[in-house]
């Protein structure tokens, strides 16, 4: 290839897309970032972010900062509620429209609005990409173009990939002192109202960002469910415009290959393959959302970080096992305490959510301050362990019951 027009071309100015540009050109390289909507632009988020996500950046973000919740606060119908502080502000608030847009005139890179990336052609030297109707040259390919990437697919990469789904709305908290004290300082996780996901509330400056996602594929009536919640919650929703995003699935082979000897040779992974040549896929794009919670934005920006390191190192070959190391083993375990959770919502729930011991585990996980690999495992260990005790002393209870039944008899 001659002299390309750019060293990095970046499809997508969402947070993995702005993340890596940052990156990028902090290493000197000239990037370019191709957005096909007009910035700032909504996307429907919850909007939570942890502050240690945020430590990448020599970037001062207080401005794009909506709320500092104090609480988390958890529900499921037909159990009592359960609340735990958040000492210390660990997670923030923001609106992505806001954020995204902040994070990315930060970046120092070039920005082409309104127009996508449409085709990727890959050699040896770099890339082509058709956008809009020029075509541009570049040494690498970011695909940060989200959970449909288009990039993703002309380089035919994640090509089994699945799908879950979210449903939000912004709900005004103007003229509604209540609501304010109610929910305008915690963050609510409502458990038990949809298959593979849940419901949520987060506080923004002015807003309540609600929200329901199934996190997995699956069928289920999201508008009817959220609106079921938001009545029990006391939130109203009239008028509130509804906006959906897909949601990626994180995909891995079955957990007992995680310990073979196979892919620690090889340096794959045991998760999808995430790159080329010239090209990889951050955030949304290569299905870094938490299976459990469906968070994505820090795995986007730290992806996007992963990108830029090996961007800037020109060689890409190491990229799928940095992932699988920073996040991915620790998504493939959120995965694991997904499915149990799932399996058995009101047990768990129980056992889990209203355990101080594991709860705080869990708020940990949602402060950035521990991964999944530990406290995720102890999770499993301790709500299975907590079940089997469970089983084991309504067990007792049986026989205590059939003995006493014998002896009046």
């Amino acid at each position: 290839m001659n002299q390309a027009d750019f060293d990095v071309v970046v499809a997508g100015a969402g947070a993995g897309g702005a993340a890596a540009a940052y990156h990028l050109v902090r290493a000197g390289l000239r990037t370019l970032v191709v957005e096909k909507a007009r910035l700032p632009r909504y996307k429907a988020c919850g909007g939570a972010i942890p502050r240690t996500a945020l430590a990448d950046f020599a970037i001062d973000f207080q401005g794009v900062v909506e709320a500092v919740p104090d609480e988390t606060y958890f529900t499921f119908p037909g159990l009592p509620p359960a609340s735990v502080p958040l000492d210390g502000g660990p997670v923030v608030m923001v609106m992505r429209s806001r954020f995204d847009a902040y994070l990315l005139s930060r970046s120092g890179a070039e920005v082409l609005e309104g127009v996508a990336v449409e085709e990727v052609a890959e050699d040896a030297g770099g890339v082509r990409v058709r956008v809009g109707e020029r075509t541009l040259s570049a040494r690498y390919l970011v695909g940060a173009d989200g959970a449909t990437s288009r990039v993703a697919r002309a380089l035919g990469l994640r090509a089994g990939r699945q799908w879950g789904g979210t449903l939000e709305a912004e709900v005004p908290l103007a003229g509604r002192p209540e609501l304010r004290s109610r929910y305008g300082h915690r963050a609510v996780f409502a458990l038990g109202v949809v298959p593979d996901g849940y419901a949520w509330s987060f506080p923004k400056a002015e807003v309540l960002s609600v929200g329901i996602g199934r996190f997995r594929p699956g069928r289920c009536n999201l508008r009817a469910l959220l609106a079921r919640e938001m009545d029990r919650l006391g939130i109203p929703l009239d008028g509130a415009s509804l906006h959906g995003h897909p949601l990626p699935a994180y995909q891995i082979l079955p957990w007992p290959s995680w310990g073979r000897a196979a892919w620690r040779t090889t340096g794959d992974g045991p998760q999808e393959r995430l790159s080329t040549g010239r090209c990889v896929l951050v955030g949304d794009a290569a299905g870094l959302v938490d299976p459990l919670l469906g968070e994505g934005i820090r795995y986007a920006m730290i992806s996007g970080r992963l990108a830029a390191e090996a961007i800037a190192r020109d060689d890409l070959s190491g990229y799928d096992q940095a992932v699988w190391r920073a996040v991915g083993h620790s998504l493939a375990t959120a995965g694991e305490v997904a499915r149990i959770f799932h399996l058995i919502p009101a047990i768990s729930y129980v056992l889990g959510v209203r355990n101080p011991a594991i709860v705080g585990q869990f708020v940990d996980l949602l402060s950035g301050r521990a991964s999944y690999v530990g406290s995720g495992r102890r999770i499993i260990w301790n709500t299975l362990k907590l079940g089997w005790l469970f089983r084991r002393r309504r067990a007792g209870t049986a026989r205590g019951r059939v003995r006493r039944g014998r002896l009046e008899a």
